[in-house]
């Protein structure tokens, strides 16, 4: 695997962090057309953004911003359009004023019940043919890959 590095030049074919770039973009295609075939203008950071706060509503957008992996003014970007589309509401953090919480409405919680049986379609076809096993030691390998480059 240490083969990327052919004399002076990249064998991007070679390169975990070309093909970790391909996985994503597939992923992030698949999830668009999933989406627009349940007739859902979602993306996949407000996909993220909703299953943070299925698992935990009324997250401040700070925490969003780290369960995310997002910065502030991205988050605020995304939950811009999400408010806009009827999906959360966003109010005054009850501990602290100068925080906001961000809360799921009616409709942002549907969508859970709409949405994840496709997703998990989607995840079934990316994992098809894959062992178990595979799948933990890649996991556990990209865990490490950000570990290795985190100051």
């Amino acid at each position: 695997m240490r083969d990327q590095f052919v004399g002076d030049g990249i064998a991007l074919e070679n390169a975990i962090g070309f093909w970790i770039y391909e996985a994503n973009q597939v992923l992030r295609r698949e999830l668009y057309r999933a989406f627009a075939s349940l007739g859902l203008e979602i993306t996949p950071e407000q996909w993220m953004i909703l299953v943070r706060l299925w698992e935990q509503d009324g997250c401040s957008q700070n925490d969003l911003c780290d369960k995310t992996l997002k910065d502030r003014p991205t988050i605020s970007r995304v939950l811009d359009v999400m408010e806009r589309h009827g999906l959360v509401t966003r109010g005054a953090h009850p501990a602290d004023r100068r925080q906001r919480v961000v809360l799921l409405t009616r409709k942002g919680k549907d969508l859970q019940k709409t949405a994840v049986p496709r997703v998990r379609e989607i995840v079934a076809a990316l994992e098809r043919g894959i062992p178990d096993e595979d799948l933990r030691a890649t996991r556990r390998t990209l865990q490490q890959i950000v570990r290795n480059l985190l100051p």
